[in-house]
């Protein structure tokens, strides 16, 4: 019998070592299904662990980013509910979280996925940097995801020393890229041109004392809306942003010149320099002169 699916994929083991990494992989590949296929998924190569039929599921111990790239199929969250998945959809898995999945008969599809866990990408999830209550992301066809996912096999397949703090970083990178497709493409391009603008005028006014009123005015918006707008798109206020450029500057004055901690403070626009060491502490951790002493 003529088989309907193309495969390349690996399962992989770690040592103590790579576990103490904080990220191990334990699993990454591609797969093509054809359509008017017999079987899903296809009977060989598969540890038990990994298997699952459709109707009955199963749940992994690990998590998995399964990218569709062509085709389309059917998602289940339980036996009872479905959605479709299709092309550019990145499902991501959780730790024993029942599913199942299979592509459509009629179109077949691409599936690429790569498995790991570890303490790092605990911490990434119980943080909330994704929504638990989201499994699927329209993230769209991205060709540099793409060849994340082939290099992620290219270096699995060759299983070389450290291989597991190079796959590390890649399955780091997709889920970092996964979560910046998702999240941009909640804005639309005037949005984006709006704040784009904002960054630029503070940037080009830091040290003539705007404050974020004066740049919600430059840019004809009230107040409060830019401030919502400004932090849902880069996730702290347009205040807080203000205070870090003038902290990062304060850091490379202080650390690069011999400028003293008055003329730092005086020179971004506190007028306390109480204030300032107050300021500055908080997003260091030290005061100027602690810093200065450092870093000098």
């Amino acid at each position: 019998m003529k088989n309907n699916f193309t495969k390349n994929y690996k399962y992989l083991i770690s040592s103590q070592r790579d576990e103490d990494w904080g990220i191990t992989v334990n699993t990454v590949g591609c797969e093509t299904i054809e359509k008017n296929y017999e079987t899903y998924p296809p009977r060989t190569g598969h540890p038990a662990q990994f298997f699952f039929t459709p109707s009955r599921g199963r749940k992994l111990d690990s998590y998995q980013l399964l990218y569709i790239i062509k085709g389309k199929g059917i998602f289940f969250t339980s036996p009872e509910d479905s959605m479709e998945i299709k092309e550019g959809d990145m499902i991501i898995l959780r730790p024993n979280q029942w599913h199942s999945y299979m592509p459509d008969k009629k179109t077949g599809w691409t599936e690429m996925w790569i498995g790991f866990e570890g303490a790092n990408m605990d911490s990434r999830f119980k943080n909330n940097f994704f929504n638990k209550e989201q499994i699927i992301y329209r993230i769209g066809v991205q060709d540099n995801i793409v060849n994340l996912y082939n290099q992620a096999i290219k270096v699995a397949n060759e299983e070389k020393a450290a291989c597991q703090q190079y796959l590390a970083g890649i399955a780091n990178l997709i889920l970092g890229m996964t979560m910046y497709y998702d999240y941009n493409r909640c804005f639309d391009t005037a949005t984006e041109e709006q704040i784009d603008k904002a960054k630029i005028i503070i940037r080009e006014n830091l040290l003539k004392g705007i404050t974020a009123e004066d740049v919600a005015s430059k840019i004809n918006m009230s107040y409060s809306w830019f401030r919502k707008l400004f932090k849902d798109y880069t996730g702290v206020s347009p205040a807080h942003y203000i205070q870090e450029l003038k902290i990062q500057e304060a850091k490379q004055l202080l650390s690069g010149s011999d400028s003293n901690i008055k003329e730092v403070s005086y020179y971004l626009g506190f007028d306390d320099i109480a204030y300032f060491s107050k300021v500055f502490k908080k997003y260091t951790g030290f005061t100027p002169i602690e810093y200065k002493k450092i870093y000098y």
